[in-house]
């Protein structure tokens, strides 16, 4: 069955639409042909929104630094660009743009022989200002390790952001004061032991103009967030919205108003990758 020309057309014709948008669009690169997302990415950027690109992995380099130039903020990872040393052209051309450029990794980050080249060439990103984001939840994140790409992005004017998974850590707080960002569930924090910790990492994270971003997946943990809402955390509330007033609700619109800078997380904040 082949396409209607008429249906593609319209198609295209919607991304221009969706790209006059405020808030701005989300598209993986292998959805539309290039001109039509040069056009869409021109057309953002004059509106004053933010065109988010998700690399798939199948378009040239040399595409990608010209959807970065014209204002695109790339989010590319591993798994689409293996070579991390593709991204630092994207980068470059889309500096002046005031685009971002992002690069998830979620392969092995254990220091090896083989994978010293691949670890080599992640911080190097970090120092071209690209914003590096790794999570723990299937790999395990050696503590030197994310110390080393915070400092290499901090250097560069790039972003480290880790999500962590499990219990507090004390490594956190240098993390943090290294310019690291951090999302961690507010769950991993036991009120009655490891509040000490939380205070020091919010204590660090004030200091490097760092974040803290705590996800509420239980009201128990109410009063531990309360606290750290007061010492500048960001909150994610995963519960069902509070219905009546209560010491709940009030957190809940405060909250809100703390918004996160785009560069705080990939692509969504509503999560813990």
């Amino acid at each position: 069955m082949t396409s209607n020309p008429k249906d593609t057309t319209d198609r295209d014709f919607g991304l221009l639409d969706r790209a006059a948008s405020l808030e701005g669009v989300t598209i993986r690169d292998d959805q539309y042909e290039f001109p039509w997302l040069l056009d869409a990415v021109r057309v953002c950027k004059n509106k004053g929104g933010r065109f988010r690109l998700v690399d798939s992995g199948r378009r040239d380099v040399v595409s990608l630094s010209w959807l970065a130039e014209a204002g695109a903020d790339i989010y590319s990872s591993d798994e689409a660009r293996p070579d991390p040393q593709e991204i630092v052209p994207v980068r470059m051309s889309g500096r002046d743009a005031g685009a971002y450029t992002f690069y998830y990794i979620g392969g092995d980050t254990t220091e090896s022989p083989e994978r010293a080249a691949f670890l080599s060439a992640i911080a190097e990103l970090g120092r071209a200002g690209v914003d590096l984001h790794l999570s723990n939840r299937d790999k395990p994140r050696a503590a030197g390790l994310l110390l080393d790409l915070s400092r290499a992005c901090l250097s560069g004017g790039g972003r480290l952001v880790y999500y962590h998974h499990g219990r507090a850590a004390l490594f956190l707080e240098d993390l943090a004061g290294a310019g690291g960002w951090i999302h961690c569930a507010a769950e991993s924090y036991d009120p009655d032991k490891d509040l000490y910790i939380l205070r020091d990492v919010l204590q660090a994270s004030r200091l490097s103009r760092s974040g803290i971003v705590l996800h509420l997946n239980r009201v128990s943990a109410l009063s531990l967030a309360g606290e750290a809402f007061e010492r500048g955390a960001y909150l994610r509330f995963h519960t069902p919205p509070s219905e009546r007033p209560s010491a709940l609700r009030k957190l809940e619109v405060e909250a809100a108003r703390r918004r996160l800078d785009p560069r705080a997380f990939y692509l969504s904040c509503d999560f813990l990758p």
